[in-house]
């Protein structure tokens, strides 16, 4: 490949890196912009739900208002029935009185108007009754009728929140489907323009191919001085490739022998801590406190990562949103999930190895390479706490073995 071709490569590669990078910017807006829209549709349920609380409440009161007024007409009627009453009794004591006082001529005919008048007396309360009767039904159908009205009230109430609940269902299914709209026609449009670039460079390549045979045929006299040349080169190659490889493979087993660990000098243990020759208690201390510190920091992380996967789940299912392939291979709540799960997941493995640390530090191997058995630097230490290997063995890949 000349230099040209290498140039148009890079060229290309920056291309597609730079228009992976915009696709990503995108991709986090209209996340963001969803994740707004179903906040906003969140609040304004509660905001619907609250409002129907407070009119259930105040229906509750007008009800209790009712009620209260109901039975202080009753309690009204009854002592209107109990005065009559009253009335009528006084009456027939008089009545009596002006009996006794008047003549044995005159005590049958006060009899008779006696019992006419008992008789209208109770003809005047068996009506009152009546009436009473009356006026008591003409409240319980108006009750009755109340409460049919607020039943109805309330259904078209629930109504009309199935209704807008439906329309906002709708809303968010057709904003849905122009994104996937919008996405397909992104595809679509990278696709035509891998194809013509397909195109441009198969163009570009056969003009190579075309030039490079003329170039050939100009040059077919001194093709074979030049293929004499380019075997005795390609034979010096291949010395100094096979001169390479032996003192590679020199080096590697040279790097891959093991070497023998020293023998670390352990004190007495001090508050669950072993120092060593080379770490006493205090920097000890300091480490297992940064250790503790790191653990307690990385757990939070990783349970804040966990649930904001499950949040991720939540929402979606709420949207009725599939997981699945026919749900999008490039859906941004999916790649999001799985990174919070990624970064969840490397927090616990960073949580074990603290653990490990903290281990190591009780029987007295902390500070020490597990490859070589050397002291690992302070500053490495106080950087990285729960490192297991020196800055050499890392960077020449004999970490972890």
């Amino acid at each position: 490949m000349n230099a040209a071709a290498k140039r148009k490569a890079a060229a290309k590669k920056r291309a597609q890196a730079k228009k992976k990078a915009q696709a990503r910017k995108k991709a986090l807006l209209a996340a963001a912009k969803r994740r707004k829209l179903e906040e906003l549709r969140r609040k304004k349920a509660k905001r619907l739900l609250e409002e129907k609380r407070r009119k259930a409440a105040r229906q509750k009161i007008i009800d209790a208002r009712k009620r209260k007024a109901r039975l202080a007409l009753e309690a009204k009627r009854r002592a209107a029935r109990a005065k009559k009453e009253a009335k009528a009794k006084a009456a027939r004591k008089r009545a009596d009185e002006q009996r006794r006082k008047a003549a044995k001529k005159k005590a049958e005919a006060a009899k008779r108007a006696a019992r006419a008048k008992a008789e209208a007396a109770r003809r005047k309360k068996a009506q009152q009754r009546k009436l009473d009767e009356r006026k008591r039904k003409a409240a319980r159908l108006a009750a009755e009728r109340d409460r049919k009205r607020a039943r109805l009230e309330a259904e078209r109430e629930r109504k009309r929140l199935a209704r807008e609940k439906l329309a906002e269902r709708k809303r968010i299914l057709k904003e849905r489907l122009a994104e996937k709209k919008r996405r397909d026609l992104e595809r679509q449009v990278a696709t035509e323009e891998r194809r013509r670039e397909q195109a441009r460079k198969r163009a570009i390549i056969d003009e190579e191919r075309r030039e490079k045979q003329r170039e050939r045929d100009k040059v077919t006299k001194a093709k074979e001085a030049e293929r004499q040349a380019r075997e005795a080169e390609r034979a010096r190659i291949r010395a100094i490739r096979d001169e390479d490889e032996r003192r590679i493979r020199e080096q590697q087993e040279k790097a891959m022998a093991k070497p023998v660990k020293p023998p670390i000098i352990k004190y007495e243990p001090v508050d669950g801590i072993t120092p060593t020759k080379d770490f006493d208690v205090a920097f000890l201390r300091s480490q297992r406190q940064l250790l503790i510190e790191k653990r307690v920091e990385l757990l939070g992380q990783a349970k804040r990562l966990e649930q904001d996967a499950m949040e991720i789940v939540d929402n979606q299912e709420m949207g009725d949103v599939d997981f699945g392939e026919e749900g999008g291979e490039g859906d941004t709540m999916v790649v999001e999930r799985e990174r919070d799960l990624i970064l969840s997941e490397q927090a616990r493995l960073e949580v074990e190895a603290i653990d490990a640390a903290l281990k190591r530090m009780e029987i007295g191997e902390y500070g020490y390479s597990s490859y070589s058995g050397l002291p690992i630097p302070r500053e490495r230490l106080e950087v990285l706490p729960w490192t297991t290997e020196l800055v050499t063995e890392r960077a020449g890949g004999l970490g972890n073995r």
